[in-house]
């Protein structure tokens, strides 16, 4: 049972990751606060262990893609584990969430920035196993003018961030469904209430006709907060300024 850190894994985890295995392990940790059995915090310096469900399958053109769903877990509530499984299309098993918010003001604005953020879970890769891997969603936005981001300050995230291409477009419909489309693709979907304030302040600042989508691999999204520093610190974060028609 080879250990990182203090994180017990399984073994047969390098045959798909290869020498990305430490980053990997480094990754999940990043972004990991409590443990999933027992739902108490991690602790500094805890014997910890790595639990980790992968889902093989093919894309149309023949190449193999990988969803990797991991928990980190006390090692002793929970014993390192490596599932595999097959399916016949991957992205079955895929979800986004995500959250809106308003950064007021920032960067010498003199209105509102509404900000639309979403992830994949699990996280979708595509290459070799054992070899390395590429982020299918990061690949994905980088292809329609997002650019990467490593800092997870939204000043500078604001300052740095670029439109993205026409293929893009953010678009609320009555029913208040916000929906992200890329080249046509509903990527990513939110359902907001008119008569809640946050909602009603968020529409008001995307009737502005644009909105910052922050997106990318490794974001934490809790209750009350987006974290961000885990994908800069990784490179698995990206930006773009979207047109919006509300």
């Amino acid at each position: 049972m080879p250990i990182t850190s203090n994180v017990a894994w399984d073994r047969r985890l390098e045959a798909f990751k290869g020498r990305d295995t430490a980053q990997y392990i480094a990754t999940v940790m990043a972004v990991a606060s409590r443990c999933a059995a027992c739902q108490l915090p991690l602790g500094p310096g805890a014997a910890l262990s790595l639990t980790v469900d992968i889902t093989e399958g093919c894309d149309l053109e023949g190449t193999v893609c990988l969803t990797f769903d991991s928990v980190i877990c006390h090692l002793q509530c929970q014993e390192p584990g490596l599932r595999v499984r097959e399916a016949t299309d991957v992205s079955d098993d895929l979800a986004t969430v995500g959250a809106r918010l308003v950064l007021r003001n920032r960067g010498g604005s003199r209105r509102n920035i509404a900000v639309l953020a979403y992830t994949l879970v699990p996280s979708l890769v595509f290459g070799e196993p054992g070899g390395e891997m590429t982020s299918a969603l990061v690949s994905a936005l980088l292809n329609h003018g997002f650019q990467m981001s490593f800092s997870a300050s939204y000043t500078e995230i604001l300052q740095r961030a670029v439109p993205v291409r026409e293929t893009c477009t953010c678009t609320v419909a009555d029913g208040g469904a916000v929906q992200l489309h890329v080249d046509g693709a509903l990527m990513h979907s939110q359902q907001l209430d008119r008569r809640n304030l946050d909602d009603a302040a968020w529409l008001e600042a995307a009737r502005a006709g644009r909105v910052l989508v922050i997106s990318g691999d490794n974001l934490l999204f809790t209750d009350t907060d987006l974290e961000l520093t885990a994908a800069a610190r990784l490179g698995t974060l990206v930006t773009g300024i979207v047109p919006a028609f509300v």
